[in-house]
C-alpha cells in the first residue's frame, strides 16, 4: 500500500503543475523480419534531466512503459514490448528499489505476427513515465501502424522475389566452387582424388566412391543448416572457423599431411578397413566415402566459414526457413562437384606413378604447400591466447626457407627418399624453381615491415617494431593492421574505453570503442556517426580489408576524424558484468562474453554473422547506410561517403 501512496502522490501531485511540459517526443517505424513477423519500433526522444523508465515490467515501484494493443484482428502480439538496447540501473529513494531508465533517447520494440495476406492496422495505446529526480509525469498516447499486405503488391516484386531466390542459389553455388580453392581446401585435392582411384582400377568403384563423397558433403552441409535453423544458433560454426581446438588440429594435421608426402611414412586405412573396401567395395566404398567427406567438411570449415556465414544466419531468424536449407544444399554440390568430376576419370589418374617420377614430385611440392599454410592455423592458435610467439617475421621466416628448400628440390639439390633417379632437369622444373626463388625473394622485404598486402589474410598481425620505409608513408602512425600496441583506454574526446585490449587495438593508430553503447554515447557528443566494424581475431578477410582498404589515407582520414569507430570482436572472451549480460530473442540464451554479446546483436540486428562485417549507424542505432562486407577501397569509401552524407542532411536534435 505504501508503494501505491507513492505512485499516486508522485504522478497526480505534479500533473496539475506541470501539465503544459512536454518531456518526451515520439516516432514510429515498423520493419518486416521476412519470416511473417512484423517489429513495430517506438523511439522516444527525452529532453534533459528528464529520463524514462524501462519497459521491464518486473520491476517494482515506477511504472514500465507499456503498448497495450487494442481491437486485435489478423494478427498476434509476439512477447510484450521489450526494450532495444540496455538501460541504465538507477536506485530510486522513493520506492528503495533499482529501476532501469533511459536517458536522452530509447527505443522499445513489439513483434506482431501477422495472421493474413492482407493489410491491417495496428492499434494502441502507448502509456510511459517520466521523471527528473524531483518530480515525475506520467503520460500517454495513441499509436497506429498500418502493414502492407500482398494486395497492395504488383506482379512485379513477385517476380523480383523469384530472382532474388535464384541469385541468391547462384551466389551460394559460386561460394561452393570458391571454397574449393581455399587454403584449407585446395592442398587437399590429391589425396582426395588418391582415395578415389587407389586400391583398385575398377572404373565402377572409383566412380561410386567419389558420388557418394559429393553427396555426403551436400547431406553434411545441407543437415547444417538444418540444425542452425532449429536451435537458432551459428556458435558451433563460429567455433570451427576461430577457436584454438580447431586451429590447433588443423595445423598439426598439415604437418603430418606434409611429412607423409615428403616420406616419411605412408598414410592409409587399418589394414581389415582397406581389404574390406577391397572385397566389398559398395559397402565398404559408403563408409570410407562418407567419413572423408566428412573430415573433409571439418577441415575447410576454418577457410569457408565466411561463405557459409551468411547463409547460416538466415536460418537464425526463426524455423525451418527454406532459403538457408536450400542455399547449403546448393553450396555443398558446388563445393563437391570438382571432386565428383575427378573420379569419373581413374583411369588417367591410375597411369600415373605411384612412386618416383612427377607424381611423387607433386606430392612433395604439395608438402611444402601445406607446411606453409600449417603456419596459418598455428599462428591463430598463438593469437587466440596472444602469446606472441608465431610472430609475422617468424611465419615470413618460415616461408622463406620453405620457399628455398622448394626451389633446391626442383633443381634436385634436394631429393627425398621416394624420388627416382633423373639424367637431366626439365624445362618445367626450372621455371618453377625460378619462380619457388622469386617469391622468396619477395617475402624478404616483410622480415623489415613491408606490409606483403596480397598476403595479409595468412600472416599474423604486424607489431609496431617492424614498422619501416616500407610501410604506407601516408599512414600518421606507425601502427600496422592489428598490431599489439599499448591499448588505448583514454578516449580524447569521450569517457575512458571500455575493455581496452591491447590484442584488440585498432590498427594505424586508430581510437575505437569496444562496447556498442559507449560508442553510441560518444557519438551523440560529438555528432559523428558510428562505425561497427565486426571482427574475429582469426578473420582473414578482416586483416586483408586493414591491409588493403584502410591503410588508404583517404579511407584513415574519414575513420579519424568523422565517425566514431568501434572495433567489435564477435570471438572476444571478456566476461562482461552481470548487468551488462542480455539474454538473446533469437535463442533465448545468456550472452555473457564481449564477443557474443556482439556476435548477436550483428544477427539480430543485420542478419548476418559472417566477418568483416561494417555498418554506419546514426545515434538512434538506425543504419545509415547498405551494409559492406570485405570489398575493395572505392566500394569502401563509396559506403562510408553515402552514410556520412545521409547524417549530416538530418535535422539537427
Amino acid at each position: 500500500m505504501r508503494r501505491f501512496f507513492l505512485s499516486v502522490i508522485a504522478i497526480f501531485s505534479f500533473a496539475l503543475a506541470s501539465a503544459q511540459i512536454t518531456t518526451t517526443t515520439w516516432s514510429y517505424e515498423q520493419r518486416d523480419n521476412g519470416d511473417g513477423t512484423v517489429d513495430l519500433i517506438l523511439k522516444a526522444e527525452i529532453i534533459s534531466p528528464w529520463y524514462i523508465y524501462s519497459s521491464d515490467s518486473v520491476q517494482k515501484g515506477p511504472l514500465p512503459t507499456t503498448l497495450e494493443l487494442k481491437g486485435i484482428n489478423g494478427y498476434e502480439a509476439i512477447g510484450s514490448l521489450r526494450d532495444e538496447g540496455e538501460a541504465v540501473i538507477k536506485h530510486d529513494k522513493a520506492f528503495n528499489t533499482d529501476v532501469k531508465v533511459f536517458h536522452n533517447n530509447a527505443t522499445f520494440i513489439q513483434t506482431i505476427k501477422k495472421l493474413t495476406d492482407s493489410t491491417i492496422r495496428v492499434e494502441g495505446v502507448l502509456s510511459w513515465q517520466t521523471c527528473n529526480g524531483g518530480e515525475c509525469l506520467m503520460d500517454e498516447t495513441d499509436v497506429t501502424f498500418e502493414i502492407k499486405g500482398l494486395e497492395a503488391a504488383s506482379s512485379a516484386p513477385k517476380a523480383k522475389r523469384s530472382e532474388s531466390l535464384f541469385m541468391f542459389l547462384l551466389l551460394a553455388f559460386a561460394a561452393g566452387l570458391g571454397g574449393v580453392f581455399t587454403p584449407c581446401v585446395f592442398p587437399m585435392i590429391p589425396m582426395t582424388v588418391g582415395f578415389f582411384i587407389s586400391d583398385s582400377g575398377n572404373r565402377r568403384q572409383g566412380i561410386m566412391k567419389g558420388l557418394i563423397f559429393g553427396l555426403s558433403v551436400t547431406l553434411i552441409y545441407t543437415l547444417a543448416g538444418i540444425l542452425v535453423a532449429l536451435f537458432k544458433s551459428t556458435d558451433a560454426t563460429d567455433t570451427l572457423g576461430s577457436h584454438w581446438i580447431p586451429n590447433a588440429i588443423f595445423g598439426v594435421l598439415f604437418i603430418v599431411f606434409a611429412i607423409s608426402f615428403l616420406g616419411a611414412f605412408e598414410i592409409t586405412l587399418p589394414g581389415g578397413l582397406a581389404n574390406k573396401a577391397d572385397s566389398k567395395a559398395d559397402k565398404g566404398g559408403l563408409i570410407a566415402s562418407f567419413f572423408v567427406a566428412l573430415a573433409m567438411v571439418i577441415v575447410s570449415f576454418s577457410c569457408t566459414g565466411p561463405f557459409v556465414g551468411s547463409i547460416l544466419a538466415a536460418a537464425v531468424s526463426g524455423g525451418v526457413a527454406v532459403k538457408p536449407v536450400l542455399g547449403m544444399l546448393v553450396f555443398g554440390l558446388a563445393f563437391s562437384l570438382p571432386f565428383v568430376i575427378f573420379s569419373f576419370f581413374p583411369a588417367l589418374m591410375k597411369k600415373m606413378p605411384k612412386s618416383g617420377g612427377w607424381l611423387n614430385m607433386v606430392k612433395v611440392i604439395f608438402a611444402f604447400i601445406l607446411l606453409a599454410f600449417s603456419m596459418k592455423y598455428l599462428s591463430a592458435v598463438d593469437v587466440w591466447f596472444g602469446w606472441g610467439i608465431i610472430s609475422r617475421p617468424l611465419v615470413i621466416a618460415v616461408w622463406i626457407a620453405i620457399s628455398i628448400c622448394l626451389g633446391l628440390y626442383l633443381l634436385r639439390k634436394i631429393r627425398t627418399p621416394h624420388d627416382a633417379p633423373v639424367s637431366e632437369i626439365g624445362a618445367g622444373r626450372v621455371i618453377f624453381a625460378i619462380v619457388s626463388f622469386s617469391f622468396a625473394i619477395f617475402l624478404i622485404p616483410g622480415l623489415f615491415g613491408a606490409p606483403l598486402s596480397r598476403f595479409s589474410a595468412l600472416l599474423p598481425p604486424a607489431s609496431e617494431t617492424t614498422y619501416t620505409i616500407f610501410n604506407n608513408a601516408s599512414a600518421p602512425k606507425p601502427e600496422q593492421p592489428g598490431s599489439f600496441q599499448p591499448a588505448n583506454t583514454q578516449s580524447s574526446s569521450c569517457a575512458p574505453i571500455k575493455y581496452a585490449d591491447p590484442k584488440h587495438a585498432a590498427p594505424y593508430g586508430l581510437e575505437a570503442y569496444y562496447d556498442i553503447s559507449q560508442a553510441v554515447e560518444c557519438s551523440k557528443s560529438l555528432k559523428k556517426p558510428v562505425l561497427l566494424a565486426f571482427k574475429s581475431t582469426t578473420c582473414s578477410g578482416c586483416k586483408l580489408m586493414e591491409a588493403n582498404v584502410w591503410s588508404d589515407a583517404g579511407v584513415q582520414e574519414i575513420l579519424r576524424n568523422q565517425v566514431v569507430l568501434a572495433t567489435l570482436y564477435v570471438d572476444d572472451k571478456t566476461l562482461l558484468p552481470e548487468i551488462e549480460q542480455i539474454v538473446s530473442t533469437l535463442d533465448g540464451k545468456i550472452k555473457n562474453t564481449l564477443g557474443r554479446k556482439n556476435r548477436d546483436y550483428q544477427i539480430s540486428r543485420f542478419g548476418v554473422a559472417s566477418q568483416p562485417y561494417y555498418v554506419l549507424i546514426d545515434q538512434n542505432e538506425v543504419s545509415l547506410a547498405e551494409p559492406v562486407g570485405e570489398c575493395s577501397k572505392d566500394e569502401f569509401l563509396k559506403f562510408l561517403k553515402k552514410g556520412i552524407q545521409k547524417f549530416t542532411s538530418q535535422p539537427v536534435r
